[in-house]
């Protein structure tokens, strides 16, 4: 408060000695009062998350099923577009159908879709803080080359996109 009363009086004084001695008062605030408009959004945010983020099908026989297995996509804050696609195994199994030889089945139920390395829509528009659920099937190569013990892991990308 000591500074501030400081200031005025070196500020009256200063307006003093410039205007000649005169004293003359000025309003730094305008009279009446005004608003501000404040525009604001949220961010959008275009995302997947998945639950499970694993699927442990474990050692599988020749002509083998496992599934369905079902995984749920959650989306972020805006309408999203969803695609899916599987990718070739480590030990060398190609992804494709059907079943044939070290080529395994990777299937979606609803929408009715086989995973390839192409992305495919998943789902065309998911409301923001929607969900998605689906299942996968994993059918097993009707024979193999590779052998057995042979790590055939692989993963499945889902993808999120403006619609």
């Amino acid at each position: 408060m000591k500074n501030w009363t400081l200031l005025a009086a070196m500020m009256l004084g200063f307006c003093l000695w410039i205007g000649g001695g005169r004293a003359q008062a000025t309003s730094i605030l305008p009279a009446g009062s005004g608003s501000i408009t404040v525009t604001v959004s949220l961010v959008t945010e275009t995302s997947v998350s998945l639950s499970p983020t694993s699927w442990a099908i474990g050692p599988i026989t020749l002509n083998g099923t496992n599934g369905p297995s079902n995984f749920t996509a959650t989306v972020g804050n805006s309408a999203t577009k969803l695609e899916i696609k599987g990718a070739n195994a480590a030990g060398g199994w190609t992804i494709g159908a059907p079943p044939a030889a070290d080529r395994f089945e990777v299937a979606v139920t609803s929408p009715a879709l086989t995973l390839t390395t192409d992305y495919q829509v998943l789902a065309a528009s998911v409301a923001g803080y929607g969900s998605q659920p689906f299942a996968l099937t994993f059918k097993a190569p009707t024979t193999e080359t590779k052998g057995g013990g042979v790590d055939q892991s692989f993963a499945i990308t889902v993808k999120a996109s403006a619609p």
